[in-house]
């Protein structure tokens, strides 16, 4: 049975930002779901019976449903699961009253540690004012806290506090590079939308560079994976590919349930691609910028034209194809 660890629940992936390196493309066009209160009980008596005893919250953003977040920690706690650290854009720290209600809302459920995210890439939704506040809170409430990364806060504060940036501007300001230079200084993962990212950095290559690939076992690896709000766990690095959770923790992969993944895993993308080329895939002659970019193409493809469990959810791949295209057209 996998026990996971260094993991997280995604509370939510309706987010009030849409940044360049979002792993699993969230936005504010993703569907307005939160998890129930029965999800939360589900996946933590599945991840308790796992051994796992502590995880990380994320989204999205579950700030944006604040009565959800805390049915989640109130089922992690009646299964003795610690809450490692909440993630957060800081979005909602901008009503001093609000800001103080909820950590303590918070600290009573047994929270100490909360994550804000501050970087070139979230500047563009969030206010830094709102994350310099939420630090301030959090300080004077005796919380734990860190800034993802510490290093970017340095650099833009320089900039007004009370107000977002988009990408001309930040390139008048960083550098025409920043959007590359802080995805390589970051160590973004160059899935979801930061495979516009990698579009950037890397030259393309055609298609058949990456049918050799050796397969994907690191997807049933149980270090850093994510679970869901609709009950699926999304494996490292590997958004857009979704397993029941207790199959996954008890390494049950049914192939006629979950062919993409089993693919994957058993042979690797060479064999999705024939999979995908007997559906009808034909490649782009233009290349693709990496190995992952042309596994995203081919499951956007597979998710349109032969949908399985194991692509999900549909909003990753309608944002993700949002944002190459966009990408392309630019």
């Amino acid at each position: 049975m996998n026990t996971p660890y260094y993991s997280g629940i995604i509370t939510n992936y309706v987010c009030t930002a849409a940044c360049r390196h979002c792993m699993f493309g969230s936005s504010p066009s993703c569907p307005k779901d939160f998890i129930t209160s029965d999800e939360a009980e589900r996946t933590a008596a599945l991840l308790r019976e796992a051994g796992t005893t502590s995880v990380h919250i994320g989204g999205g953003e579950p700030f944006m449903n604040f009565t959800a977040l805390l049915t989640l920690i109130e089922a992690l706690n009646r299964h003795n699961i610690a809450v490692d650290y909440i993630e957060t854009n800081a979005f909602w720290a901008k009503d001093d009253g609000i800001v103080k209600k909820r950590l303590k809302e918070l600290s009573k459920r047994g929270v100490t540690s909360v994550m804000i995210s501050a970087d070139p890439f979230h500047i563009e939704y969030v206010p830094l004012n709102r994350v310099i506040n939420l630090a301030r809170h959090l300080n004077e409430e005796g919380f734990d806290y860190f800034i993802w990364q510490e290093r970017f806060l340095r650099r833009l504060l320089k900039l007004e506090h009370n107000r977002t940036y988009n990408r001309k501007e930040l390139e008048g300001i960083l550098g025409k590079n920043y959007v590359a230079d802080t995805a390589r200084e970051y160590g973004v993962g160059m899935n979801g939308r930061a495979l516009a990212i990698a579009s950037e950095i890397y030259k393309k290559q055609s298609y058949k560079a990456f049918l050799n690939s050796p397969p994907c076992r690191d997807i049933m690896r149980p270090q850093h994976c994510h679970f869901d709000l609709y009950g699926n766990a999304i494996p490292a690095g590997c958004p857009g590919l979704s397993i029941d959770t207790q199959e996954y923790l008890y390494e049950n992969i049914p192939e006629k349930k979950y062919p993409v993944i089993a693919l994957l895993v058993k042979k690797g993308v060479g064999a999705l691609y024939s999979y995908a080329a007997e559906r009808g895939f034909v490649p782009d002659d233009g290349g693709y910028p990496t190995k992952c970019a042309f596994c995203y193409a081919l499951r956007s493809y597979l998710i349109k034209n032969a949908p399985s469990d194991d692509l999900s959810p549909a909003c990753f791949y309608e944002n993700i194809d949002k944002t190459l295209s966009e990408e392309e057209d630019s």
